[in-house]
């Protein structure tokens, strides 16, 4: 009786855990950021669209001069330079969510992450 015992929970542990992989896996393929997006304007003009899962480094200029460094990087957005006189979008820190914006006002300089699957209506009332 003590051994059946113990084949029992062997196989409970393991069904337990064969269940945990899966649902992490649904939940991944479900929650992750593939789908998303910065869209980078300067002065009203789209300069252009990056996707959040590559690593890139995009400089802005201004008249010749870089006056914003924006950072792609592990999913995240953030801007690590600028040349204005306060730093409020550096200290904005970093972005992911869709809706989420880094803006520098002096130059202005907008980033905003967007999902894929994004509509024109941000929500619908009844």
């Amino acid at each position: 009786m003590n051994k059946w015992l113990k084949k029992r929970d062997i196989i409970l542990i393991i069904s337990l855990l064969f269940i945990g992989i899966i649902a992490l896996v649904i939940w991944h393929f479900i929650y992750s950021d593939d789908g998303k997006y910065v869209t980078i304007e300067q002065r009203n003009e789209l300069i252009g669209t990056y996707p959040l899962n590559v690593d890139k480094e995009i400089e802005i200029e201004h008249r010749g001069k870089v006056v914003n460094k924006i950072i792609i990087k592990d999913g995240y957005c953030y801007m690590e330079e600028a040349e204005c006189p306060d730093h409020l979008c550096i200290k904005q820190g970093k972005v992911n969510k869709s809706g989420q914006t880094i803006v520098c006002l002096p130059n202005r300089v907008v980033v905003t992450v967007v999902d894929s699957n994004n509509s024109d209506y941000d929500s619908i009332v009844n």
